[in-house]
């Protein structure tokens, strides 16, 4: 995609359901997804007083939507190109929402953890992420894609478009960040958050960084990850 390109957004908007933290938080869902599986989470957040904006997501729903998304040839094709074009198509979007993004925390699950990643990192004025079974080291864990599926390694051209993107060769932003990840999880490896979150900490300005791990849990979103979610929005929005 051209990053020039404007192009229009089908938005679900959820309000406060309280008084309202002044926030706004934009959920990027999964590989194969779609806008509608996040009614029941987005009104959980609702819940707690922040607006929630749940867009649809290029090759998905209404967005010429995939016919087979977890074939593997389409996956293959399709995965990065997806993270990519959601990237650079975030100011357009925050335009359209007319929200500021020093009142927007992304929150993004699976892919959709690596597009708020991405996102985020090149947004230092963002109030806060959560990455949730995604990944901030998008080099790393591609290479780890490739391994699993037993394909050659990344060309040299390959190689230099992902760092372009990776959040690890980013300037980490100042505010606070959440990220989660199933230990058992068999689709998006959750070496790539660790080697994010050493990347991080490893700065001498790296602070307000959470990393929580989930023993026996695949790539899902358990009760404990939502209630530990919650939690963390709680201490860091609602002061």
């Amino acid at each position: 995609m051209n990053k020039t390109e404007k192009v229009p957004f089908i938005n679900h908007i959820y309000v406060p359901k309280k008084l309202s933290t002044g926030k706004t938080i934009i959920i990027f869902h999964g590989w194969g997804s779609s806008i509608k599986n996040y009614d029941d989470f987005a009104e959980s957040l609702a819940l707690q007083g922040f607006q929630v904006v749940v867009p649809e997501i290029i090759f998905h729903d209404s967005r010429n939507k995939l016919e087979n998304h977890f074939s593997k040839e389409i996956t293959q094709q399709y995965f990065w190109q997806t993270i990519f074009s959601s990237i650079d198509e975030a100011n357009y979007l925050f335009a359209e929402l007319e929200i500021p993004k020093k009142d927007s925390i992304l929150l993004g699950v699976s892919m959709g953890g690596f597009i708020a990643n991405g996102i985020y990192a090149n947004n230092p004025e963002i109030a806060g992420l959560i990455n949730i079974n995604g990944s901030g080291s998008f080099l790393l864990s591609e290479i780890i894609f490739r391994e699993i599926d037993s394909r050659p390694p990344l060309s040299s051209e390959e190689i230099e478009k992902m760092i372009s993107y990776d959040p690890m060769t980013k300037t980490k932003a100042i505010s606070p960040m959440l990220l989660m990840h199933g230990e058992e999880d068999t689709v998006v490896s959750i070496k790539g958050q660790e080697n994010y979150y050493a990347c991080l900490t490893g700065r001498t300005e790296a602070n307000g960084i959470e990393f929580l791990k989930y023993e026996h849990i695949n790539h899902t979103v358990s009760k404990e990850m939502t209630e530990d979610l919650i939690r963390w929005l709680e201490e860091n929005f609602k002061r």
